[in-house]
């Protein structure tokens, strides 16, 4: 932890660590499919958090998980992508399981409600889930995407008509 400035920020970081690190395993396992090269973004996200911590202090805990929720994702998917001869596109479905999504939810109509979010484009999946799963406001996750709050209420605003109207497909056929 030489990387960190201050005991404040070592104990920051291992306060972050010991919260998350579960969460982030999750989602780097739910990408990569092994448990090793899971441990290691893991381990890749927190040194990069390390080397970029003074860059984070002024965000708040919650903003510091969505934001590095979102690069352990994209490290996992990097890695396994990599690591894929072939050039294959790991889906968000598998980056973020329905278990992960549906844990604390209620099952029946919710069930249907996240499988339908997962089939979404990415920039409409991360908006729904940091708003609505995770409970960032809207100017938070602006900032944790590096948008324009403007950006993020559009796309917000678009990616809840294609769920409605996939709800809404959906109740039709049953």
């Amino acid at each position: 932890m030489a990387l960190l400035e201050t005991e404040e920020d070592r104990e920051r970081f291992d306060k972050l660590y010991r919260q998350h690190r579960e969460q982030l395993f999750r989602i780097a396992l739910s990408v990569m499919k092994d448990i090793c090269s899971a441990e290691d973004v893991v381990s890749e996200v927190f040194m990069i958090i390390a080397k970029n911590f003074s860059a984070l202090r002024k965000k708040t805990d919650r903003e510091l998980f969505g934001y590095i929720a979102i690069i352990t994702r994209n490290r996992a998917i990097d890695i396994y992508r990599r690591q894929k001869s072939e050039a294959e596109t790991v889906t968000f479905d598998e980056a973020y399981s329905q278990t992960e999504l549906m844990q604390n939810a209620p099952t029946g109509e919710t069930d249907e409600a996240v499988k339908l979010i997962l089939r979404l484009s990415e920039e409409h999946r991360d908006i729904l889930i940091l708003k609505y799963y995770y409970g960032f406001s809207m100017h938070e996750v602006a900032d944790m995407l590096k948008l324009p709050y403007d950006t993020v209420k559009s796309r917000m605003k678009r990616a809840k008509k294609l769920l409605k109207d996939e709800l809404n497909k959906a109740a039709k056929k049953a």
